[in-house]
């Protein structure tokens, strides 16, 4: 008999399995045409397990929600050529049982079938006439979710016929799983790496292929990307341990790399050589943090078969050079700006994660601009390298700021996120690989005090200003003076400390006027300069305020609300209610309100005002500068603007 429609009951599978992935929408396929082969009345019902150890990362079983993609030949016919069964979805439901989109019959004649199974399920299933689909990873695998999607498995089983008995698929992985393992050098211990939180990108990989599920092997590789791995770090024996990446089994030519920003300095390990990478199998990677004067690191590789203990590998040293500066793996957590080293030019070009606010913009942002012989940059010539969230091929793109009106204008670009900028050998910046890429070095481009030992301040970009990104810490005047530690404003010139793990300093204005504080090619902003960042923004300082804001008692005195301003702080400068020093109380209104002191330059003094951010405001408020308790100034924190 042919059955067309089906009204049974859907059959409940069992499956005994340790991966799950992330479910797809699933369609109803219509079995294909198989001559004059007709159902017969034995329901077909299946069980599932998984070879050896799997990768899974939320569990050891398929979850309620995954799916499977299943074809089901007659024995003898390929899968290209006649399919009985025809990309029948199945899928797990609660306990781990798995459910058909419809039920299925074995053949009425008790012809055998061959049994093809994958996963994840992909609703286009196989053209006709082909027995290859897409496979691809994802770029970005550090949620569960994605990890999971990454995974491609696949089963089969041969001549079944008919019977009560479940099919049982064994399910194997086709891709490759790869574990990276820091091992720290004397300098640092596994703590202090851990607290560093480095970093990662896999560079030069390719994420899409075909994948012959009769021929079980892999072709017309594609779109190589960088990748950014599952897990997160932890110190365990001495070492860190726990990043990873889902790849495609594929050979390793020497374009393979990772790279790590650690510290605000970018460094390279190229892929240690394997012919080729294979398919269900792991592999670790330990990458030696030894040799810190170089930004080329050494990896060891081991092979782990289906996840037995490793088999090492002899070390390889790599000569690579870092020739390309991968997007990706900025965390641009030291600082918002890096700067790009030449070897025989110094530094060449800065890339910045910035703010882009405009009428016809609004974005964040990274950026890349040239730089000339002494360290400015050429904000006319600037590359949009990426539009954070923006989806569309409108990256690549010319930015030109005009410094005057502190606005800019931007040429789109017609190109996906980019993901690597090269050098050539004069130190232009080059968004394709030049014939003759040039070694370049990566380092977070930080505000370098020297006068106490070294301390660094992160740096960020807002419009054409390049601002400190915390206050000012200084204990010393930049001639190496000690500044007088005060515990109370009374007119003698000093700063102010408060107690806790990480001190904020706020200074009267009498130390101001006893000499230079600010740091060698930095000044204290003027009225003008504050001003101006308000303007760029829009007058909306939420742009400009970060961290937790708390009610400023007994205010507001004219305010137009009572409520807490937001502070989402999309331009990254990070203003924080840090509070100020009054001569009575002390320490006062933290995470209520900051003030910051201005500086009249020309007159070389202090003026009359300056600026306030309050939690009830979302403009810049400018109050007088004088304490409201005597002829003395008030004590108030200090940021610092690039001359």
């Amino acid at each position: 008999m042919k059955i067309n429609t089906f009204s049974w009951n859907l059959l409940t599978m069992v499956c005994c399995v340790s991966f799950g992935w992330m479910g797809m929408t699933a369609c109803v396929n219509e079995i294909a045409s198989t001559g004059e082969v007709e159902e017969g009345e034995i329901p077909i019902s299946f069980s599932l397990k998984i070879k050896k150890a799997a990768t899974k990362m939320t569990g050891d079983a398929f979850e309620a929600g995954d799916r499977i993609g299943l074809f089901a030949m007659l024995t003898g016919e390929s899968l290209a050529e006649s399919r009985y069964i025809d990309n029948l979805m199945l899928q797990c439901g609660d306990g781990s049982k798995l459910v058909p989109e419809r039920v299925v019959f074995y053949p009425e004649d008790h012809t055998a079938l061959d049994f093809v199974a994958y996963y994840p399920y992909a609703e286009a299933g196989l053209a006709g006439g082909a027995s290859s689909m897409p496979v691809s990873i994802q770029t970005d695998q550090s949620d569960a979710a994605s990890y999971s999607a990454s995974d491609f498995m696949t089963a089969s089983k041969n001549q079944v016929e008919g019977s009560e008995k479940a099919v049982e698929l064994a399910f194997s992985h086709q891709l490759t799983k790869l574990k990276i393992i820091l091992v720290p050098g004397e300098e640092a211990g596994a703590d202090e790496l851990l607290a560093a939180s480095p970093r990662l990108v896999a560079t030069g990989f390719y994420t899409q292929a075909r994948y012959d599920l009769a021929a079980q092997t892999f072709s017309g590789f594609s779109s190589v990307a960088d990748i950014l791995p599952a897990g997160e770090w932890q110190a365990k024996d001495g070492q860190l341990e726990g990043c990873e990446f889902i790849l495609l089994p594929q050979a390793i030519d020497g374009t393979q790399a990772f790279q790590m920003d650690w510290n605000g300095r970018v460094y390279t390990c190229p892929m240690p050589a394997i012919a080729e990478l294979e398919g269900n199998m792991q592999y670790e990677l330990k990458i030696d943090l030894t040799e810190m004067d170089s930004e080329i690191l050494e990896g060891v590789v081991a092979s782990v078969g289906e996840w037995p203990d490793a088999v090492n590998l002899d070390p390889v040293e790599n000569t690579d050079e870092n020739t390309a500066l991968h997007v990706s793996v900025l965390s641009f957590e030291e600082s918002q700006v890096y700067w790009v080293y030449q070897e025989g030019r110094g530094a060449v070009a800065e890339v910045c994660k910035e703010y882009l606010l405009s009428d016809a913009l609004t974005a964040t942002a990274i950026t890349a601009y040239p730089l000339d012989e002494d360290g400015k940059a050429d904000l006319t010539q600037g590359i949009v390298l990426q539009l954070l969230g923006v989806d569309e091929s409108s990256h690549g793109g010319v930015l030109r700021w005009d410094e005057a009106d502190n606005t800019f204008t931007y040429e789109s670009g017609q190109r996906a996120p980019v993901q690597a900028l090269y050098f050539d050998e004069t130190g232009k910046m080059c968004l394709d690989k030049p014939a003759q890429p040039a070694s370049v070095r990566v380092i977070a481009h930080t505000l370098r005090d020297v006068r106490e030992g070294l301390r660094e301040y992160p740096i960020v970009k807002v419009g054409t200003q390049y601002w400190m990104r915390e206050n000012l810490k200084a204990t010393r005047y930049s001639d190496g003076t000690a500044i007088p530690l005060q515990e109370q404003l009374n007119g003698e010139a000093g700063y102010f400390q408060t107690d806790g793990t990480y001190p904020l300093c706020f200074y009267n204005g009498e130390a101001l006027l006893a000499g230079k504080i600010s740091p060698e090619g930095w000044r204290i902003p003027s009225l003008a300069d504050w001003d101006r960042l308000e303007a760029y923004v829009g007058g909306n300082v939420a742009l400009l305020k970060g961290g937790p804001w708390e009610p400023l008692v007994g205010y507001p005195v004219g305010s137009p609300s009572e409520d807490v301003q937001p502070a989402t702080n999309e331009t990254m400068l990070d203003i924080r209610a840090s509070g100020m020093w009054l001569s009575a109380e002390g320490y006062v209104n933290a995470k209520q309100m900051v003030g910051f002191w201005s500086w009249d330059e020309m007159n070389n003094q202090i003026p009359e005002q300056t600026v306030f951010f309050i939690a009830q405001e979302n403009e810049m408020v400018k109050t007088s500068t004088k304490s409201s308790e005597g002829e003395f100034y008030k004590a108030l924190a200090i940021r610092c603007i690039k001359e």
